[in-house]
């Protein structure tokens, strides 16, 4: 049969989700989905597989904007909605999306491209690599006291209903994901998702609250957004927190954030499904091994599009010249040798004939741009070659980040 790649018709919109939840084995989208993507998704960002005139495989992309060390940004194509019918699998169809999507993004001057991998095996072969990661913790309440050095934003915190809390939380996650490298600008879609509070996305927990920090000064900076799952034994109660999100602009209101959370009757234990690696929140509970990671995961993986574009774009710890050897099995036209100097103030990065300092794949390229994992980490596992003896060391301090790279938004 012939074999088509091609974007769908706004007709066709619906049948392309129906593949992907097929994909994940999760029925059919129900219509709040359907139009939440719908709103999200520009159609000539999708990618679909047609087989005999039947859609046998879904993609699209999202036009996204990502943080990068420094607080710089960079246009990002975000690439989801990935499914291929179980039916039709092992037939080339995954690549010729993920050739489709990517040529697409080249097109329009998008220097990388951003997933979050449903198998990690997926995407290295695309040169896509592990930039960030996240855990999942939770600790009971009781256990859950500050230390006196805490910081106190000296604030208050107050419950919102859905529509006012949609008119104060989009602004404060923005300017908190333009200071957090490896955050990304919510699209407004995901937000009507946030706010729908669909039956479906509890669980058996509650409906949604939105609780807004006030500084001393009466400026919003911090949220949290929660649910309550309500566990009554032998009539004690065992209710649990689910935080969802927990931001502060300052540290003194994400602090007031978790002592409020902390301070919720008739619950037992608050857990948050996605934190940064180096959260504060252990150094600032009196009890930290109360503390418990229930899981790590990968988060964001990136594909650089533009080597040059991406490099000169974030900021660097220390003033520092290296120049990459970079093969690229899956797009050749971006292997070659590469120039980078820079530092805290700015950076260029270009193409050069010069002997390199280290060589490695645009896989392990994209593992380090937004300084999740050290060089010479990469290099133990040989994934980088040091050719220049000395170069890891400055690539280490030039690549090196603090904070981790962190994303407040999945898509």
């Amino acid at each position: 049969m012939d074999v088509e790649l091609r974007a769908v018709t706004d007709d066709e919109f619906e049948d392309l989700l129906r593949v992907d939840y097929a994909a994940f084995g999760s029925g059919a989208p129900d219509a709040e989905g359907v139009a939440v993507y719908r709103k999200a998704v520009d159609l000539d960002r999708t990618r679909a597989v047609f087989v005999g005139g039947r859609r046998v495989a879904a993609s699209a992309a999202l036009s996204l904007e990502l943080t990068l060390p420094g607080v710089t940004t960079v246009p990002a194509a975000g690439v989801t909605l990935v499914g291929v019918l179980s039916t039709q699998r092992r037939r080339g169809h995954l690549r010729r999306m993920m050739a489709g999507l990517l040529d697409d993004a080249a097109a329009r001057n998008e220097p990388v491209a951003i997933l979050l991998s449903s198998e990690s095996l997926l995407y290295s072969r695309f040169g896509y690599g592990l930039a960030s990661s996240h855990t999942s913790v939770e600790i009971e309440s009781r256990h859950g006291a500050l230390r006196p050095s805490a910081p106190d934003g000296g604030g208050r915190i107050e419950l919102f209903e859905a529509e006012h809390a949609a008119k104060v939380l989009p602004g404060l996650l923005d300017r908190a994901r333009r200071l957090q490298p490896g955050d990304l600008r919510r699209p407004d879609a995901w937000w009507d998702a946030v706010f729908i509070n669909l039956e479906k996305d509890r669980k058996g927990a509650s409906q949604q609250f939105y609780a807004v920090h006030d500084s001393a000064s009466s400026e919003a900076d911090g949220f949290a957004t929660y649910r309550v799952k309500s566990e009554w034994q032998s009539g004690i109660h065992k209710g649990r927190v689910i935080a969802n999100e927990v931001v502060g602009l300052t540290p003194a209101a994400e602090a007031d954030l978790w002592r409020f959370l902390f301070s919720l009757d008739l619950t037992e234990v608050v857990e948050v499904a996605r934190r940064p690696l180096d959260d504060p929140l252990r150094w600032m509970l009196v009890d930290p091994r109360r503390l418990r990671v229930t899981m790590v995961g990968d988060f964001l993986w990136v594909r650089m599009l533009d080597v040059a574009a991406a490099l000169s774009a974030r900021r660097y710890q220390v003033e520092a010249t290296l120049v990459f050897e970079v093969s690229d099995d899956v797009r050749p036209e971006t292997a070659g040798r590469y120039r980078l100097g820079g530092g805290p103030d700015g950076a260029e990065c270009r193409r050069t004939t010069d002997e390199p300092d280290l060589a490695l794949g645009i896989e392990e390229l994209g593992a380090l741009y937004l300084g999740g994992v050290a060089a010479s980490a990469l290099a133990a596992a040989g994934r980088v070659t040091e050719v220049r003896p000395g170069a890891l060391r400055t690539a280490d301090a030039m690549l090196a980040l603090h904070p981790a790279p962190f994303s407040r938004t999945g898509f």
